[in-house]
């Protein structure tokens, strides 16, 4: 979602690095369409790979998402795919360009995908770059889920079976109508007594 999250970093400093992420972007792209299987060209794309990587990375260590992550914050638990696309906002509608207005805002991550890492992996994490209706590119993840997820415990009762975490979303493995009928009943042998009791007095 858009978490609002910016850098701490001057606007030149930014736009300058995201200017020579767009360059060797530009320059792989030339080499796809031209290359050839040699050594030489898998050496230099993999080179090119690792100056991108230093780039970004110059940029997110003054995320303030992952800072406040860090910190421990917001979001306990969560994680995120590696960022691999440039700043989603804030652009100009219709066009390729960052905020030209007098706001002149920083480039930056607003717009991610957090998750609970626990039986997920992350297949695809991207930004639709094309997407120019809106001041803001948007993200999208695939992610292969384990849906049986994590233990995390036992239940207090007896046989009542295991709790497993999938995502967000707390199931036990066995035993939860029987969990539920206890629940329910208690509060009747309570109600029943107490009319027993009355009785008696009168």
């Amino acid at each position: 979602g858009d978490l609002n999250y910016r850098l701490d970093l001057p606007r030149e400093v930014t736009e300058q690095t995201v200017l020579e992420l767009a360059r060797h972007n530009s320059n792989d792209d030339d080499k796809d369409d031209n290359a050839d299987d040699t050594e030489e060209n898998s050496m230099t794309s993999g080179g090119g790979g690792v100056m991108k990587d230093q780039l970004r990375l110059n940029l997110l260590r003054y995320d303030q998402l992952l800072k406040t992550i860090s910190e421990g914050r917001a979001f306990p638990n969560f994680a995120e795919g590696k960022i691999t696309f440039p700043p989603t906002f804030k652009f100009d509608k219709g066009t390729p360009s960052y905020d030209t207005s007098h706001k002149q805002r920083i480039p930056a991550w607003t717009d991610r995908i957090l998750f609970k890492p626990f039986g997920v992996r992350v297949i695809e994490y991207e930004s639709a770059q094309k997407a120019t209706h809106s001041d803001h590119r948007p993200v999208y993840g695939t992610f292969h889920v384990n849906m049986a997820g994590r233990e995390v415990g036992i239940a207090p009762t007896g046989g009542l079976g295991k709790i497993r975490q999938s995502g967000e979303r707390m199931e036990k493995v066995s035993g939860s109508n029987h969990i539920q009928k206890q629940a329910t009943e208690k509060p009747r042998k309570k109600r029943r007594r107490s009319k027993k009791s009355s009785g008696l007095q009168q």
